[in-house]
């Protein structure tokens, strides 16, 4: 446990929640729904309108109307530009 206290990332609640939807989502290749999304991150809120903001920047790909997923054309490569 204390070594996951060390760790050099940071806590949750430091974190953009578009970068938290970006590694739950990386997670998960074939999407998850904004409902999926925002139980894996502890969240009682609806995420629909973030992940709208992602698809139109070009974050995320909306597959369908509830299936949100990375885009690995250019949702991918941005998501690994802001891990570094």
């Amino acid at each position: 446990m204390d070594a996951w206290l060390a760790a050099p990332w940071p806590a949750p609640e430091q974190v953009p929640l578009r970068q938290q939807v970006l590694w739950v989502l990386a997670q998960h290749p074939a999407g998850l729904t904004p409902g999926e999304i925002a139980s894996q991150l502890g969240l009682t809120t609806s995420l629909t309108r973030v992940l709208r903001t992602m698809a139109h920047a070009g974050l995320v790909q909306r597959v369908t109307a509830e299936l949100y997923r990375l885009d690995a054309h250019r949702g991918g490569d941005r998501y690994h530009a802001l891990e570094a």
